[in-house]
């Protein structure tokens, strides 16, 4: 497969200044991020493992809790694997949803609260497993 495609999505990327961009199909994943190219790996279709340590994912302000935009798509189930700063979540404020992000790296294994519930600052939203390093 030629690289034609990704050198025009660069191009774009950068001309549209979008900060970072990522594709995968069944042979690579790559992720762009500030004008850099990381090709991860081939891809591995492998079933969540949870790691040894668990914490929970706090509400880092106070609003509504939703899992998920109020858009007509299905959550994910769970468990399910989660990477940095993935949207995992919503706190919704009046109009305003403000996304919850995933730590690190890892399998997100439990949601704590239900969703419409107002959750409180530091309140735990999920339980998460960290990946293994």
């Amino acid at each position: 497969m030629s690289d034609a495609w990704l050198q025009s999505v660069l191009r774009l990327v950068e001309q549209y200044g979008i900060a970072e961009f990522e594709y995968e199909d069944d042979t690579r994943h790559i992720l762009v991020s500030n004008g850099r190219i990381s090709e991860i790996g081939p891809v591995r279709h492998e079933e969540p493992v949870p790691a040894q340590q668990s914490i929970e994912i706090p509400a880092p302000f106070i609003g509504i809790f939703r899992s998920t935009n109020p858009d007509p798509r299905q959550p994910a189930e769970l468990p399910r694997l989660v990477r940095s700063g993935e949207i995992i979540g919503y706190l919704q404020v009046e109009m305003l949803l403000r996304p919850v992000l995933a730590p690190r790296d890892g399998v997100l294994a439990k949601q704590l609260v239900g969703d419409g519930a107002l959750a409180d600052y530091g309140k735990p939203l999920f339980r998460f497993h960290s990946a293994r390093r």
